[in-house]
């Protein structure tokens, strides 16, 4: 049978992945293989039943785009290995791209896998200060409010999929990102040429990623958080807004990034704000790679700002933004 959906996801450590393929092997109606990049040597020497295991770099962005590389499906299914996915979820991916306009991209809905009934993803849009707002967000009670097919900006990477000639045709992941944010930055660029990107809530699964089963502060540094966050979101801006949208947007959020990080070192947070700081630095320091990126993709780009803004943009209130402000420096994470 010839395979349709690759599906790969990307290992460090652990033994949540066992979770994910018991899961995977469970789909219904579609043909499908595992792959699975790990920096695990050990997991790489005696493999998964049933998976197509690889040793592979050390970041998700490098390792899914090995796995791209590696897949023969027409379609490349993207799951962390904390995720356990509904027998349907492939299903309803594959299918969303044969009813929805211009399918090239879909993000599932994930439930919080400690909290069943509570929302851990439902995708989101961006807003004026160049940051993201989630439709729904972190522990939210789902009471069906997310059950419409909606077009969105991104999800996260942590359960998506994507047609693979699309993937290659905006050159997959930014490897250069690491992790963090990597995965907006892909749908955005798939927006960019014309295609669009859709949250479809039939899609679903658990995800255990700042629970009981897997504490964020086991797994996210403040070098992850604070200096990866700051490059990689300006980094975004830069590569993917139109100029005029750029200039009003781009210098209100490095600000935004810059208090953060001055905030945080005068209330004793020196780790983190120096993070902060070395973000703005490097891309200071690397802004001329940034606009040749930045460059590439505005010649590609098919679809204007003001057209894609009814799709990928929201406005939200100040005091959101204010609340998160001070939620942020006073804590030292995100939420």
């Amino acid at each position: 049978m010839q395979v349709e959906i690759s599906v790969i996801t990307c290992h460090h450590k652990g033994d949540l992945i066992y979770g994910f393929i018991d899961s995977v092997k469970q789909s219904l109606g579609v043909s499908y293989e595992i792959i699975v990049i790990t920096s695990d040597d050990n997991l790489a020497t005696t493999g998964i039943p049933g998976c197509l295991v690889f040793n592979g770099p050390q970041m998700p962005t490098e390792k899914r785009n090995m796995g791209a590389r590696l897949a023969k499906g027409r379609f490349l299914a993207f799951f962390d290995d904390d995720v356990t996915v509904d027998r349907r979820c492939l299903y309803e991916y594959q299918k969303a791209f044969d009813r929805l306009e211009k399918c090239g991209m879909v993000y599932g809905k994930l439930w919080n896998m400690e909290h069943k009934n509570r929302f851990d993803e439902a995708g989101g849009y961006l807003t004026s200060t160049g940051f993201l707002w989630s439709r729904a967000q972190q522990n939210d009670v789902d009471n069906g409010q997310y059950d419409i097919d909606a077009q969105i900006l991104a999800g996260k990477s942590a359960s998506c999929m994507i047609l693979k000639d699309l993937f290659f045709r905006v050159d997959g992941f930014d490897e250069s990102f690491g992790i963090l944010g990597e995965e907006t930055d892909l749908a955005w660029r798939v927006w960019l040429i014309g295609r669009k990107v859709w949250f479809v809530p039939t899609a679903t699964g658990y995800h255990a990623f700042n629970t009981v089963f897997k504490p964020a502060k086991d797994y996210y540094s403040s070098e992850r958080v604070h200096f990866n966050g700051c490059r990689n979101y300006i980094t975004m801006l830069i590569k993917n807004l139109e100029t005029h949208n750029l200039w009003k947007i781009l210098p209100l959020h490095c600000l935004i990034w810059f208090s953060a990080g001055f905030a945080m070192l005068i209330t004793g947070k020196l780790r983190q704000g120096w993070n902060i700081l070395r973000g703005l630095w490097y891309v200071l320091r690397n802004l001329r790679e940034i606009l040749d990126k930045r460059g590439r993709i505005q010649i590609t780009r098919r679809v204007d700002d003001k057209a894609l803004w009814p799709h990928i943009y929201r406005q939200t209130s100040t005091s959101y933004y204010t609340q998160r402000f001070w939620r942020y420096v006073s804590s030292g994470v995100h939420g």
